[in-house]
């Protein structure tokens, strides 16, 4: 067996790296004072965490079904983005908070996909590359669920594009989360207080999303409304205060 070698704080190749993992620590403390100022983000970070104590619960409850293993794994990929992408953001990187924000987009969107019919996410789960590629290409998906609801203004490619646009991708408009207000771009975590903001509204319509997915994977558990209750009436409460508009 190889043994790794232990690797000191500080010492080469490392301190550079430490130094920069260190600010981004330091400016978490930062975040978190921001975040109290401001009710509603408060509000928004206990729907993150509910939306992931959901998830983890659920995941004491699998069976051993290709069902559950299929979307059992896609939600607990929701469980790191999310949880990548609230710390990234408070640490000053908000370019890798949209990156995440993105993959739970896109995530939900397949998981509400999938869940509509109970023979998908088996057929999913047992595709090839090419099956993937084709029946199950994120457009389609979305194209699949603006029909399914009716929506015909196309907002889940709209949502979609523009966080690949801000984060995902290397457009010029990605320069746009390394700004400080000026036109200076940013390396490394950084203090911008509308950045930190946005990015935790983005995290928190995802767990809206994702928390409404969910409750359907719930029903499937004896143990489900338990589960589900704390999360229920967070979102509850994030309905009333928040989209009472839509």
């Amino acid at each position: 067996m190889i043994k790794v070698p232990f690797v000191r704080r500080g010492k080469p190749p490392f301190e550079n790296l430490y130094s920069l993992w260190g600010a981004e620590d330091e400016l978490i403390s930062w975040a978190t004072d921001k975040i109290l100022e401001k009710s509603y983000l408060i509000d928004h970070v206990d729907l993150i965490s509910a939306y992931m104590d959901c998830v983890e619960a659920t995941r004491k409850s699998l069976s051993k079904t290709d069902r559950h293993y299929a979307l059992g794994g896609l939600f607990l990929r929701t469980f790191d983005s999310m949880g990548h992408a609230l710390r990234a953001a408070m640490s000053g990187n908000y370019t890798g908070c949209v990156m995440y924000v993105r993959d739970l987009i896109e995530t939900q969107f397949l998981l509400s996909y999938l869940i509509d019919d109970d023979a998908r996410p088996l057929e999913w789960l047992r595709s090839d590359t090419k099956a993937l590629k084709t029946k199950f290409k994120p457009v389609h998906i979305r194209e699949a669920l603006d029909a399914r609801d009716g929506f015909l203004k196309k907002r889940r490619a709209k949502h979609y594009d523009l966080l690949s646009n801000l984060g995902a991708h290397p457009t010029p408009h990605s320069f746009e989360m390394k700004l400080d207000g000026t036109r200076k771009l940013n390396s490394g975590p950084f203090k911008q207080a509308e950045l930190l903001d946005e990015c935790i509204q983005e995290i928190a319509r995802a767990a809206v999303l994702l928390g409404e997915t969910i409750f359907g994977f719930c029903k499937e558990f004896s143990d489900g409304d338990k589960i589900s209750s704390k999360l229920s009436l967070t979102l509850q409460r994030t309905r009333e205060k928040y989209l009472t508009d839509q």
